[in-house]
């Protein structure tokens, strides 16, 4: 529900008009189609004149297109006789020249019927007496709309202001920092080696050793670029002790990929109480905690089992209002968490709402890897175990793929090739009912039911007769790069060298090596721009070289060569991004 203020030159415009015995604010839909707009009839028809018309019309062209109000003129439309006779005008005709109404669009007409009741008044120029009282009636109902407001957006988070943002965000058990309240700058670090995206939520607690607590006032993100970030945090109450520097070091839950926590600086207590800003920020995370009767709690409520993998939840399913369709992915569909769902539903669902649940589709699938193993032969157990590790990493991959999710096969394969002893792996997928396949999308509210144990053929070997002996070839690349503005070199540097390694391991007869598959492998838009023009691979095998440009050649491998990464040098070029 929204709610929009009416106007004082509305209002008043309105008084008249009903005042001198005319209609005010009669709706019509905007017909849908090409060609002459003629409008719906008027209800008080036969109609002597339009005083007011305003809709939507469209203004820009392409992807700039936007709809916006517009009164219309006399230059836009006419009255017309739907039958003929001049003396029956009923009707709407928007002029081929002028503006014309979104289609489908609705608008508000006032207007004067031709038959009206006698009017007592006879002087509403500015300035009379019956002018100025229906002002000042005009004046006190706009006052009273924009109190309305007032209160209206008193009632929500983003829009409540001082003492009712107070009793809003009490709600869900959080107050207003006042004066004098300590606060600290708290320093996050990343843990070495550790790669991807770490959030630590609002509220982390953090301890020194003689027990003062604080807790963060605002969610903290690591980007993957990121090695430490700060953020404030405040004392569990008024009366916490302020803390020195380096003292507030600990966490009281453990992150993962944290390596450590402190404070530069000793806390401070405030001089203001905390804004209003800070306040909706600070608050935003635990109104979604505690929030009930929405899509979103729903959603986010299901997703917080550990066993549900994804949710998919669908408006008015039937066309009829009062309905949710609830689609759950289960990684573990035993009873007792389809119970678990049950109560999470009925604990989170709107009052008189019906829910209608189901259980995303399970896709059967059986899979076979082929595998070539290094050397010239391994005992059985050893075979045993690297299938054995092969299979349970590609069938997590496959059992955690949310609905709509890819499994493809570069993936497939790197997770074979994890194990040094594997010189190449093949990875086929087989859905029951379908033919195989190295790549497979699911469809939405769709999972994979991965058949267990796999199908693993007798392993070739790369040293075996009959089997072309492993080869080797080094690729060099010279990579001219804009940097992002704050990312040094050697960070560009180390995110280019593990993407270029992903990349090589992937190579295959089938899938040669080119600049610019190479290009989308390392692209990276946080730390650098290639300059892909200028960008030179080279690769060498048995003092041979080959050199690789945008767009001209590529290298396809021998089968069971191996492409190992060389030097790789950074061109950065001036006017960073």
């Amino acid at each position: 529900m929204t709610y929009t203020p009416r106007v004082y030159e509305e209002i008043v415009r309105d008084l008249l008009t009903t005042l001198s015995g005319g209609t005010v604010r009669e709706s019509l839909t905007v017909p849908v189609g090409e060609g002459t707009i003629v409008l719906p009839k008027l209800r008080d028809r036969p109609v002597r004149r339009v005083s007011h018309l305003q809709g939507v019309i469209q203004v820009g062209v392409g992807a700039n297109t936007q709809e916006i109000p517009y009164k219309f003129t006399a230059t836009d439309f006419e009255l017309i006789a739907t039958d003929g006779n001049k003396a029956n005008k009923d009707a709407i005709r928007f002029r081929e020249e002028g503006r014309r109404p979104v289609p489908g669009s609705t608008l508000t007409v006032n207007y004067y019927p031709v038959q009206t009741d006698p009017v007592p008044l006879t002087d509403l120029n500015v300035g009379s007496v019956a002018r100025t009282l229906l002002e000042t009636c005009g004046r006190e109902l706009a006052l009273s709309y924009l109190q309305l407001e007032h209160v209206y957006k008193s009632a929500f988070l983003e829009s409540a202001e001082g003492s009712s943002l107070d009793k809003v965000v009490a709600l869900v058990g959080v107050n207003r920092l006042p004066a004098g309240h300590p606060i600290v700058k708290v320093t996050f670090s990343r843990r070495e080696g550790v790669p991807g995206q770490i959030t630590i939520p609002v509220e982390t607690p953090l301890t020194d050793g003689a027990g003062n607590r604080y807790l963060t006032l605002d969610t903290l993100t690591l980007e993957p670029y990121d090695t430490s970030r700060e953020v404030l945090a405040g004392g569990k109450t008024a009366g916490t002790k302020l803390v020195d520097p380096g003292t507030l070091n600990r966490l009281e839950v453990s992150i993962a990929g944290i390596s450590q926590v402190t404070n530069a600086q000793p806390a401070r207590r405030l001089s203001t109480p905390e804004t209003d800003d800070e306040l909706r920020r600070r608050s935003r995370n635990a109104l979604h905690g505690v929030v009930r009767g929405t899509v979103d709690a729903l959603k986010f409520g299901l997703l917080s089992i550990q066993e549900v993998k994804n949710v998919t939840i669908t408006e008015f399913p039937n066309g009829v209002p009062g309905e949710l369709k609830i689609e759950v992915a289960y990684g573990d569909n035993s009873p007792a968490v389809k119970q678990l769902v049950a109560r999470r539903i009925e604990e989170l669902r709107p009052a008189g709402i019906r829910v209608i649940s189901s259980e995303a589709t399970r896709k059967r699938v059986n899979v076979r890897v082929e595998l070539t193993l290094t050397g010239a032969g391994f005992p059985p157990a050893t075979v045993t175990e690297m299938t054995s590790g092969v299979e349970g990493a590609i069938a997590d991959y496959l059992t955690n793929l949310p609905p709509g999710g890819q499994a493809r096969r570069s993936k497939l394969s790197t997770l074979a090739l994890k194990d040094s002893r594997v010189e190449d792996a093949k990875v086929v997928l087989l859905p029951q009912g379908e033919s195989e396949m190295e790549e497979l999308t699911l469809a939405a509210g769709e999972i994979f039911d991965v058949v267990r144990p796999f199908s693993f053929p007798s392993p070739q070997y790369a040293d075996q007769p009959g089997v072309s002996p492993a080869s080797t070839a080094i690729v060099s690349v010279i990579l001219p790069i804009h940097l992002i503005s704050g990312v040094t070199q050697i960070e560009a540097t180390e995110a280019i060298t593990l993407a270029l390694e992903s990349h090589l391991r992937t190579r295959q007869p089938d899938a040669p090596l080119n600049v610019d598959g190479l290009a989308a492998a390392i692209r990276d838009d946080t730390r650098f721009v290639l300059i892909r023009s200028d960008a030179i691979a080279t690769i060498e095998k048995g003092g041979q070289f080959q050199q690789l440009t945008d767009g001209v050649g590529s290298y396809v491998p021998a089968q069971n060569e191996t492409l190992q990464k060389g030097t790789v040098n950074l061109d950065v070029r001036e006017g960073g991004v």
